[in-house]
């Protein structure tokens, strides 16, 4: 999500898509508190933090596009950065989220490292993202999709794949879910800006007017320092 990548080119819509989301569960398995210093790591245009930040002490966005960041709500502090190098300090953070963007960070084992790293004791890293197939060749058949609707689309990943990382960061698995969400395809293809012969191709491989996708979701704690 570089600068002039498709968030850049589609701030606006993908603004305005994210604003009809409703943030009521994943608020609460971040267990908000008046203390928390809370990140949202591509955070894009700050929608979330828009709903927690009369709840807590600090909100900070971390996006890489700069258009996206414009679109972050009053009294949240915007930061420009990549989620593989996080420019903050250990222990920074209370509360460390990230939601529908593991799939765009090139090395997301990387990025969570660098979240367990700003996470102070005590504090909570709340994930969510679409998810692989567990059938190999539906997974692969539906990256193919990813990448024609979404060129700078990285990978899903799997359900596990956080956990080693972040385990091997002293946190621990507090809570976890897996679910599919059904998604009209006109819509997801408007908000990524495909078009022309990708979004014909698209609708083709689908063959529907919805599709469903796995989502998981999960929260991780760090203990608190004796």
């Amino acid at each position: 999500m570089s600068a002039g990548s498709r968030f850049d080119r589609t701030a606006d819509r993908y603004a305005a898509h994210a604003a009809g989301r409703e943030w009521g569960g994943f608020v609460a398995w971040c267990e908000c508190r008046p203390e928390d210093r809370v990140l949202d790591v591509a955070g894009g245009p700050g929608t979330l933090a828009g709903v927690v930040v009369g709840s807590v002490a600090t909100v900070t966005v971390l996006d890489s596009s700069p258009r996206l960041l414009e679109h972050v709500p009053a009294g949240v502090e915007r930061v420009i950065g990549r989620a593989e190098q996080l420019p903050f300090p250990a222990a920074a953070f209370d509360l460390v989220t990230c939601v529908n963007s593991l799939h765009h960070i090139a090395r997301p084992a990387r990025a969570l490292d660098e979240m367990a790293r700003v996470l102070a004791p005590g504090g909570r890293i709340v994930l969510e993202d679409m998810v692989a197939d567990p059938d190999g060749r539906r997974a692969r058949r539906w990256e193919e999709i990813e990448r024609l609707r979404d060129p700078e689309h990285g990978r899903l990943i799997s359900p596990g794949e956080a956990r080693g990382p972040l385990q091997a960061q002293g946190l621990h698995l507090d809570a976890e879910e897996l679910w599919l969400r059904t998604s009209e395809v006109a819509p997801w293809l408007e908000v990524a800006g495909c078009t022309g012969g990708a979004a014909a191709r698209v609708r083709e491989m689908i063959g529907a007017s919805e599709f469903e996708v796995r989502v998981w979701r999960a929260r991780y704690r760090r203990p608190t320092a004796e």
